[in-house]
């Protein structure tokens, strides 16, 4: 792996030269980064909830240079657009997003890469829009968050309650160094440095009295209305035409929810006609940060160096 130094200085060597983009959707704007020749076979990233598209910087050092990374922040993240006050933000509403900006992009067919919930992600809009995709990554995710049927009226009143009283506020910080180091240690970005931590914070944050204050939509904070059942998933895994190369950390998310491990095999089983491959890397649940040179290996081998 290369050291965290010399990572950081390449990730903001790369940021220097890579260029601002802005999307527009019926909402406002989808905001990110491109890297790469515009007349190259485009590839299309997305990040993590509560992440943005700079979680794909130590990445894009690394990835083959003849392909055109267009790295996105999801909507209510990083500097894209919120949903208006009182839009609901579901996992199915992103494929209607992403869908958006693919026409607004006018790409015609493309490589998805996405990172936990963007994994997720990948596989409803690659099963709901084979004909747009090439292939599919997904990073250390690969079955969403599920509720059993016992639990739909009670987890509809509260995420009800949750969106009318629209409680949740992004909370202030000294500085983007303590950020870091706050994030670094929480549940999710265990494993990873607080100096990579830092390059999401500060592509998520804006001066404030007293400091830093995060730019997310609170929204996004709030349960689900619906999540998806087993069966329904199952039934998008089912539909996937194309090849997937799913990528598990060795310390990612199946570490901290050792009950998707069962899930997990169940969907790399479900997947028709052998179209799905799987490999596991080095590292904690964001290891296409702490671990690029590896997961670029991969998806080298997987896309075409």
């Amino acid at each position: 792996m290369v050291c965290t130094v010399q990572l950081l200085k390449n990730c903001h060597s790369l940021l220097k030269t890579a260029n601002r983009l802005h999307v527009k959707v019926p909402w406002g704007y989808v905001r990110g980064i491109q890297v790469g020749p515009k007349d190259a076979p485009p590839v299309l990233m997305f990040h993590g909830w509560l992440d943005n598209c700079y979680s794909f910087v130590p990445l894009l050092t690394m990835l083959p240079k003849n392909r055109r990374y267009i790295a996105l922040d999801l909507p209510g993240h990083g500097h894209s657009s919120h949903k208006p006050t009182g839009c609901y933000n579901l996992i199915l509403n992103a494929v209607v997003d992403l869908e958006h900006i693919r026409r607004n992009l006018n790409l015609e067919k493309f490589t998805f890469i996405g990172h936990s919930m963007s994994g997720i992600l990948g596989v409803l809009y690659s099963s709901t829009y084979p004909e747009h995709i090439d292939r599919t990554v997904v990073i250390d995710s690969l079955f969403p968050y599920v509720k059993e049927s016992s639990e739909v009226v009670t987890n509809l009143r509260k995420a009800s309650d949750d969106f009318i009283n629209d409680g949740f506020r992004c909370r202030t910080y000294k500085d983007m160094e303590t950020l870091a180091t706050t994030k670094s240690l929480s549940t999710w970005y265990v494993g990873l440095d607080a100096e990579l931590c830092q390059l999401i914070v500060e592509r998520n944050t804006v001066p404030c009295e007293g400091g830093i204050k995060q730019i997310y939509d609170p929204k996004l904070r709030y349960s689900s209305l619906v999540y998806l059942s087993r069966e329904q998933y199952v039934e998008f895994l089912k539909a996937l035409q194309k090849p997937v190369l799913y990528l598990e950390g060795d310390k990612g998310v199946t570490s901290i929810l050792p009950p998707l491990k069962g899930l997990y095999e169940t969907a790399k089983a479900t997947v028709p006609n052998n179209l799905m491959t799987s490999e596991v890397i080095e590292g904690p649940h964001h290891f296409h940060m702490s671990n690029p040179s590896d997961t670029a290996m991969s998806i080298s081998k997987f896309i075409g160096s």
